[in-house]
């Protein structure tokens, strides 16, 4: 516990120290319209807080709008939506295929997604993003998805020629050429291995049958005690393993590695919060908001307006305040924005 802690404050430091430069380019809030009405909102009861900042904000603003805010959790956020009974819905993980698919059968069309923040670097509960670690005495450097796919997967859809079962498979010689890799992660139906599965796997469902995967425990108080602890301390002590998990839960005894986008054709990238951030570490995650936009006509200008606030320059200086979530970069902020236009 004394780890987690020393590592969540040095991370919330080193946001807070990056801060000026998270918001330098983006652009302030400029309502198009005066918008009033009644707001109803769902989903993630991890970001009262920032809910709250976003609200505060954007009624500062349009003080003709009332929010209605039911925080219920994610797994309630998607059924409010195509229910009639919610206007935005706030989900802190990747959406779950049968949550996307129940949408398109009851309206026939998809809801329409759009990312609200990058997820944190290291914050419990806040879509942190995944590191890639290895023993500290394996002299393994970095990796690429395509690798990473063939190491983790059975059906290789980046492509990979082999399945990897061998350190030597990933360019390790003399004695390490012929030893086996040993394959450790989270539980298949967390929200962690859903995000490994879509992003390094393209959403294969057939994963290394040697896999050992890890699920939550508890203290002996009752508090959660995340399964990346567990595949980190047993990395820890196995020089032939390799895991996914989180800098808040690693040990002495484990190194991050850096990965490689191949499809990007981008150079190795460490997994640090500056490159979460910017986005060109792979396994950096997103938070979503979904609204129900039918195809072919406008989103309700009042909720426009207040994704609009959320997507500027006050709504991620809400975010960095908060400074749990990683803000969204310009970049990825005008692409947002095209969902809503």
């Amino acid at each position: 516990m004394k780890r987690l802690i020393m590592t969540a404050a040095a991370a919330l430091a080193m946001q807070c120290a990056a801060a000026t430069d998270y918001l330098a380019d983006l652009a302030p809030y400029q309502p198009r319209q005066s918008v009033s009405g009644r707001i109803r909102v769902w989903g993630n009861p991890y970001i009262p807080e920032l809910m709250q900042a976003w609200q505060d904000g954007f009624r500062a603003i349009h003080p003709g709008v009332t929010f209605d805010t039911n925080m219920k959790g994610t797994e309630a956020a998607m059924a409010g939506l195509y229910a009639g009974i919610a206007d935005i819905v706030f989900i802190g993980r990747e959406p779950y295929q049968p949550e996307l698919d129940a949408f398109r059968d009851w309206f026939g069309y998809d809801a329409t997604g759009i990312k609200i923040t990058s997820g944190s670097y290291a914050t419990q509960h806040k879509t942190f993003a995944l590191m890639v670690y290895v023993h500290k005495d394996n002299p393994l450097a970095g990796l690429s998805l395509k690798q990473l796919d063939a190491l983790y997967g059975a059906e290789r859809r980046r492509g990979a020629k082999g399945a990897v079962r061998t350190w030597g498979d990933l360019g390790l010689a003399g004695a390490w050429a012929k030893r086996p890799v040993h394959v450790y992660g989270y539980d298949f139906d967390t929200g962690m291995a859903g995000f490994f599965r879509k992003t390094v796997l393209k959403d294969s469902h057939r994963w290394n049958p040697e896999l050992k995967d890890y699920r939550n425990g508890r203290t002996a108080t009752g508090d959660v005690i995340n399964a990346g602890t567990y595949i980190l301390q047993r990395l820890a002590q196995d020089p032939d393993g390799i895991g996914y998990a989180n800098v808040l839960f690693e040990n002495p005894g484990v190194r991050s590695i850096a990965l490689r986008d191949e499809e990007l054709g981008a150079e190795p990238v460490p997994p640090t919060q500056d490159n979460a951030w910017r986005r060109s570490y792979p396994l950096t995650r997103y938070s979503t908001a979904f609204v129900n936009r039918v195809p072919g006509r406008p989103v309700d200008p009042k909720v426009r307006e207040f994704m609009r606030y959320i997507l500027s320059r006050d709504g991620m200086a809400a975010v960095v305040r908060d400074a749990a979530f990683l803000p969204l970069n310009n970049d990825a902020i005008r692409a947002e924005l095209h969902n809503i236009e």
